[in-house]
């Protein structure tokens, strides 16, 4: 007995911890698997049989976009006197596809090529009524994206079911 009043317990080893010591966490996710997750939303769900998780995931993400998109957001690009503008460009390159068809939508494939990094148009109206909205929303799905990404590396590693 402990002074607390309960017995002593014995000390268990880590779930995730294999007979020679070592970890099982070390593994890591193939990152053909990471990349189509993060190109295409619920990809990577979808590759490791969680098809109900896949479709919420590239439902709710797709929405997103599509709704910021409608609000006249624009996408998050770099420009050199705004430092901060990387991470909304960050942000809206969560997006994958949904991202880059959007630039090439706006730039044309000549003038995304051309125009990297600070040459890009990120569309969108400043003037528009719900141009902040569509702005938020389009960030919003990439960074959704982007733990669905870290999501499928949980599940792949064994981390999580």
């Amino acid at each position: 007995m402990t002074a607390g009043g309960g017995s002593k317990e014995k000390r268990k080893k880590p779930v995730d911890t294999v007979k020679d010591g070592s970890s099982a966490g070390k593994r890591r996710a193939p990152l053909t698997l990471l990349l189509g997750a993060w190109f295409l939303p619920g990809l990577g769900h979808w590759v490791l049989g969680k098809r109900k998780r896949a479709a919420v995931f590239a439902v709710v993400i797709v929405c997103a976009f599509v709704t910021g998109v409608l609000l006249q957001g624009e996408i998050g690009t770099p420009r050199p006197q705004n430092p901060f503008s990387w991470l909304a460009a960050f942000a809206c390159l969560g997006n994958g596809i949904l991202s880059i068809g959007r630039l090439v939508w706006l730039n044309g494939l000549g003038g995304l090529l051309s125009g990297l990094p600070f040459g890009l148009q990120g569309g969108g109206s400043p003037s528009a009524a719900g141009f902040a909205y569509g702005n938020t929303f389009l960030y919003t799905a990439g960074l959704m994206n982007l733990l669905a990404v870290l999501d499928v590396s949980d599940i792949a590693r064994g981390d999580k079911d």
